[in-house]
């Protein structure tokens, strides 16, 4: 089979271009071509993607294989969404919390290609999932990229968390999450929303607003522990503003899921959902950039949609 090969070695300062050999090693001793393409930055990378599974002598490519985090992971969601194309999981990064999801190796290169390749002899699975799109509440399209998540768009004080770690070269994994909300609690204060969901609308104050189509943020916290990827549904949190202490505790439990217990903290499913600011004058603050799957998309509002089966991965049977 002829293989689209993907990473970006500037993320993640450069680790990956030995996950990259041996991947592209073993699918070749596999029997499968592999085309190679590293890009220099997140769009350049995005461009050649497209450019493979595109028009041109290399339209022919049977599948799209990413090797790097979860933003790499959300990029090849950008490239593949609405296509036949299905992709396969190089988790070298971070967090690899989509990896972690979904039971793939992480950084493991050799797993991670002999189960690529298992998948694509059909001796693993090639799985339809859902995938989250992002658009503007009247229907307007954002700009090309960034238009498709997997895992989790946030809007809150995990998105500003994710962006400050984002920032920080120590330590690793969830550690450096861990990191991030130390320095984000020296301003905590809420901020101030409007979320409407298949339910209704809701206004207010909330510290957190995340919207997961799978389980895991911040290299491990199983922020939606029944989430599921295949059910055209996404699970939408809310935080309501606690003391810092309180906090601190929530934060802890959110390891092993028991977060959902607090009364502070609201879940409910949507098929879509809308995220805006409340205006100006509220006394509440404006909510940060939201990010998804790690990686920094469109300011609010944002309208937020499971579309079934609109991508498919190579996974383990």
């Amino acid at each position: 089979m002829r293989i689209a090969l993907l990473s970006n070695p500037s993320s993640g300062r450069g680790r990956h271009a030995a996950a990259d050999d041996v991947t592209r090693r073993l699918l070749g001793e596999a029997g499968h071509e592999v085309l190679h393409v590293r890009g220099s930055s997140y769009e350049q990378a995005r461009r050649a993607g497209r450019a493979l599974l595109g028009d041109g002598p290399n339209q022919d490519v049977e599948a799209l294989v990413v090797v790097g985090g979860d933003g790499m992971v959300h990029l090849g969601v950008d490239i593949v969404a609405m296509t036949d194309v299905p992709l396969g999981i190089v988790a070298t990064g971070t967090g690899n919390d989509i990896a972690r999801h979904f039971g793939l190796p992480s950084r493991d290169a050799a797993a991670s290609a002999h189960l690529i390749d298992q998948a694509l002899s059909g001796e693993g699975a090639i799985t339809a999932i859902d995938a989250i799109y992002a658009s503007r509440p009247d229907g307007a399209l954002l700009a090309p990229q960034h238009r498709w998540s997997l895992a989790v768009v946030s809007a809150g004080l995990d998105a500003a968390v994710n962006a400050r770690a984002n920032t920080l070269s120590w330590p690793s994994g969830e550690g450096r999450y861990l990191r991030a909300v130390v320095g984000e609690l020296v301003g905590l204060a809420p901020y101030g929303y409007r979320l409407t969901t298949d339910s209704g609308t809701w206004e207010g104050a909330a510290l957190l607003v995340a919207v997961a189509n799978t389980r895991y943020i911040g290299g491990g916290m199983d922020l939606s522990p029944d989430a599921d990827a295949a059910d055209g549904l996404l699970d939408v949190l809310r935080l309501d503003p606690v003391r810092r202490v309180r906090l601190l505790g929530l934060l802890a439990r959110l390891f092993s899921g028991a977060h959902l217990g607090d009364p502070a903290v609201h879940l409910e499913r949507s098929r879509i959902v809308i995220i805006e600011a409340l205006p100006p004058g509220t006394g509440l603050r404006a909510p940060p950039r939201p990010m998804a799957d790690g990686e920094a998309i469109a300011g609010l509002p944002l309208r937020l949609e499971a579309v079934p089966d609109v991508v498919s991965v190579l996974l383990p049977r």
